[in-house]
């Protein structure tokens, strides 16, 4: 068979659960997140293994754990999927030069600190027209939102109230960092030693718990929180100057952390990714310029994950190859 016929043959949403499997790594929260039954998941990933001649992920414990084969697929086919979407989007007729608008956004401070930078750069380059008026973030977002007193909104929970849309612009994993000198921490982390350090928790929308303390839980442990923070360079700054630790996303951790005393370890447990995503109005969803600003932020986050070395257990933050 040609590869066009196969590519006819293909059913484009195997690859969208695929994505959704690579992500969460669960066939009951892909399951969630798309809106399907779990069997039918289960049986979009039989389909899959059938068409790649790969079991593509393998369970441990409760987790599928993606195979080499999978996870050399999982970029590419981001990209593509994202290519799509985009050639879904009305862009068509938007001359970012003369763009005259302001948009207001939202962010928290990680975010921003990431973000803020590239995207001015390019909007200077592209569409000098263009201001941005940022916000604070802050709990009721989701109806400032609504109200269409902010643009778009960067974050990672979002309440679902009518007339809005998420799209999910990126996902990574955490890393545990500590001072590079810190008296009980070597190379690794041991599970016990997770347990009984001193734990900074940035705790933005002021809720209990976590997917990290669930995990906790579940195998029978529970850290000490001795400081909770809003904003995620607060605990960047208290961990490189005491013997506290953080479990951060990792984009963040090796955007900021260069020149501070740090070092980043992996995380003795399976921690959910850290999900980023961007909330706007459904009224806004196919307005030509709102649509090529929501595609530049896309773009912007695959350059910073793209950009993101993965952890190297026990080196010191500011000797990992770039």
């Amino acid at each position: 068979m040609s590869r066009r016929a196969r590519l006819a043959s293909l059913d484009l949403n195997l690859l969208v659960v695929l994505d959704e499997l690579l992500r969460s790594q669960s066939t009951v929260v892909a399951a969630k997140r798309l809106g399907r039954a779990q069997s039918s998941v289960s049986h979009a990933l039989g389909r899959l293994r059938e068409v790649f001649g790969d079991p593509l992920f393998v369970r441990t414990g409760t987790a599928l754990r993606p195979t080499s084969f999978a996870e050399e697929l999982a970029a590419p086919l981001r990209a593509q999927l994202d290519a799509l979407e985009q050639l879904l989007e009305p862009t068509a007729g938007v001359e970012p030069s003369r763009l005259e608008r302001t948009f207001t956004l939202s962010a928290p401070d990680w975010a921003v600190v990431l973000m803020l930078p590239p995207l001015m750069a390019r909007l200077r380059r592209e569409a000098p027209g263009v201001d941005i008026v940022l916000r604070s973030f802050r709990m009721d977002v989701d109806r400032a939102v609504q109200s269409g007193e902010i643009d778009v909104a960067l974050g990672v929970r979002f309440q679902p109230l009518s007339g809005l849309v998420m799209q999910r612009l990126l996902e990574e994993p955490f890393v545990c960092i500590a001072h590079r000198d810190h008296p009980d921490l070597g190379e690794r982390i041991t599970l016990d030693a997770y347990a009984a350090a001193a734990h900074v928790l940035v705790a933005p929308y002021e809720l209990p718990g976590s997917p990290l303390d669930d995990e906790l839980a579940r195998l029978g442990h529970r850290r000490r929180v001795v400081l909770r923070v809003p904003h995620f360079s607060a605990a960047l700054f208290v961990v490189a100057q005491t013997d506290l630790i953080a479990t951060l996303p990792s984009s963040f951790v090796h955007a900021t952390a260069p020149l501070l005393r740090l070092r980043v370890i992996e995380p003795p447990l399976a921690i959910p990714p850290f999900s980023f995503s961007c909330l706007f109005s459904a009224t806004r969803q196919k307005d030509p310029a709102h649509v090529w600003l929501r595609r530049c932020i896309s773009e912007i986050c695959r350059e910073i994950h793209a950009g993101t070395p993965r952890a190297v257990a026990g080196r010191p933050i500011d000797t990992i190859d770039r």
